[in-house]
């Protein structure tokens, strides 16, 4: 085929890779992460109304959504049998409680210090960041969040009060 022809076709299937969720921050990072999982044979399914995100900074959400998912894609990368390749988010908001889901099947033992996983990679000085980072922010808006295994299944839970306007 045609270098052009394929170009234009990658371009395309890009274009219809945008997912719209109501927050323009939210779809930048899904479709990524959306286009990662597609290229390893990762099924990624998710239920999102990124409007509700509206109170939170652009920065918080690349941060929470992208450390959460980057977590989740390399840990079923990792996974032999392709049922076991999933990524899952749902995010919803019913009152004025913003609940997000994100689960992934884990083939590992994962060892935990003060509620959070602690990093598998050698350099430790450099990784182990990204569920502080989370913590941090979903504590910074007056949230919880939890973290647990289940039936080989890693399980990251947050609930934010929904606020009128952005913290600053």
């Amino acid at each position: 085929m045609d270098e052009s022809v394929k170009k234009i076709e990658n371009s395309i299937m890009i274009y219809d890779s945008i997912l719209k969720t109501g927050n323009p921050t939210l779809d930048t990072v899904l479709t990524e992460k959306k286009l990662i999982c597609e290229k390893h044979g990762i099924r990624f399914s998710f239920i999102v109304d990124g409007a509700s995100l509206d109170f939170i900074d652009e920065e918080d959400i690349y941060v929470l959504f992208g450390n959460a998912l980057d977590n989740a894609i390399e840990s079923v990368t990792e996974q032999e049998d392709p049922d076991n390749r999933i990524v899952s988010i749902r995010l919803v908001t019913k009152g004025k409680i913003l609940s997000v889901h994100i689960d992934n099947f884990c083939g590992h033992e994962v060892t935990f210090k003060d509620g959070l996983p602690v990093t598998t990679k050698h350099d430790t000085r450099y990784h182990g960041y990204g569920m502080k980072s989370i913590k941090y922010i979903v504590e910074r808006y007056g949230g919880t969040m939890s973290v647990f295994i289940k039936d080989g299944m890693f399980n990251l839970n947050v609930t934010i009060p929904v606020k009128e306007k952005k913290i600053k």
